[in-house]
């Protein structure tokens, strides 16, 4: 075999050898350390809907959102409906979910999936009442007054 061709096999046998490795880390991260999380977490299990009902003077809103989780990581979606009356509201907000929880502890970020509104929010909530209660802040950034505000919120698992 020519010097050539023995170059020209070893550089193809290396990126051959690199996307084997790549598609194997890919398959270990995605997959399996997801599966064993799964398998060997203990704590709570808040996956479902969740709602929150604001009902302060001049303005109404509910909360509600999906939680997804898996071990400790949790994503999902949520949705804001604002206004004087609920069943016909001013404004809604799509937000996207994601963040953590630990020893009774969550973290949530929202971000507004619409990508021409610069809606954020992060809340720290705990799990109360064997977990039928998550109760905690929400901080956001407020759209109308480019203001970051709190509420103390409880929500409720959605029956």
């Amino acid at each position: 075999m020519s010097e050539v061709a023995t170059i020209i096999l070893g550089v193809v046998s290396g990126i051959i050898t690199t996307a084997a490795l790549y598609v194997v880390g890919l398959l270990f991260k995605s997959f399996f350390i997801p599966w064993y999380q799964a398998v060997t977490y203990k704590g709570v299990d808040i996956n479902g809907t969740w709602e929150y009902e604001s009902t302060a003077p001049g303005q109404k809103a509910k909360f509600e959102m999906t939680i997804v989780q898996r071990a400790h990581m949790i994503s999902g979606d949520a949705t804001i409906l604002q206004g004087q009356d609920l069943n016909n509201p001013t404004t809604i907000t799509n937000l996207r979910i994601d963040g953590g929880i630990w020893e009774g502890y969550i973290t949530l970020n929202m971000q507004s999936k619409d990508r021409t509104r610069l809606s954020y929010s992060t809340s720290l909530l705990r799990v109360l009442h064997g977990g039928l209660v998550l109760q905690g802040n929400y901080v956001f950034r407020s759209i109308k007054l480019d203001e970051i505000h709190n509420i103390e919120m409880r929500w409720r698992r959605k029956k």
